[in-house]
């Protein structure tokens, strides 16, 4: 035994940790970032290096851009090489409305280079203050999501014609509109697999987007489609099924009544 007096010194026993194999860590770190559980991947993050990189990836798998929120990244992370967008794989961007992302953003939007949805979030902001013929896209994007009525179908063109790998397709709320003659032949220059799912909503259900996507060089190959349209649009919702026959193994296409009028399902016409 140790004696108390104060000149004595008691053995100091140390025992290792015992270690935990990577995969047990990754998949911890996984649930906590299903749950959402930041404060923890925070403290995680600094538990070890071998806790740090699985950390960051689930702390910054998913990330809102507002016009604040790029100041600030922009501010912590002045070196764009030093920064954690490799860790991003689900990217939102507010384009309108309260507080959207500086003008010069999308210049920044290629650093997040393995990144594989993409959304364009926002409405009433004037179409002359996007430029997305001028963005640079990442070429990981498999994944783009358009909630916005800030776009003309040109401006949604010219960011699917970025987009090779494009897959899911999601298109809601609706769309600013344009000289009919400028959508001649809009979907010829669209590349993409479009072999996932595709969702379409509000206006963006109707002729004008069916003719675009059915003019893509390379077809439609959806395997899943979710289609909300009135009766009147229900032709252009059965034209894409149609075009998607031999890949489709799962379709909805939910149509709104309206009591006024009784519905009118006319295949020949739209």
């Amino acid at each position: 035994m140790c004696s108390e007096t104060p000149k004595a010194k008691c053995p100091v026993k140390t025992f290792p940790l015992p270690g935990f194999p990577q995969d047990i860590i990754d998949e911890i770190l996984n649930r906590l970032g299903d749950d959402s559980d930041l404060r923890s991947l925070r403290a995680c993050a600094l538990a070890s290096r071998s806790w740090s990189q699985p950390s960051r990836l689930n702390l910054f798998r998913t990330v809102t851009f507002t016009s604040r929120s790029a100041d600030k990244w922009f501010r912590v992370f002045p070196v764009p090489e030093e920064s954690p967008a490799r860790y991003v794989r689900d990217l939102q961007v507010q384009i309108g409305w309260g507080d959207p992302v500086p003008g010069g953003f999308f210049e920044y939007v290629p650093r997040f280079t393995d990144v594989k949805g993409i959304s364009l979030l926002g409405h009433m902001a004037p179409p002359s203050s996007l430029g997305p013929s001028s963005w640079k896209l990442p070429q990981s994007i498999t994944s783009l999501t358009i909630n916005s009525s800030v776009f003309t179908l040109v401006q949604i063109r010219d960011v699917m014609a970025q987009l090779p790998n494009l897959d899911n397709l999601t298109l809601m709320s609706s769309f600013v509109e344009v000289d009919r003659r400028e959508l001649r032949g809009i979907g010829t220059v669209v590349k993409g697999r479009f072999g996932g799912k595709l969702k379409l909503c509000g206006e963006y259900v109707g002729k004008e987007v069916a003719n675009m996507l059915l003019e893509i060089p390379s077809g439609l190959h959806f395997t899943e489609a979710i289609i909300h349209c009135t009766p009147e649009c229900l032709p252009s919702a059965v034209r894409l099924a149609e075009a998607c026959c031999k890949t489709l193994v799962k379709l909805s296409y939910p149509v709104a009544f309206s009591r006024e009028s009784p519905p009118s399902l006319n295949p020949t016409k739209g």
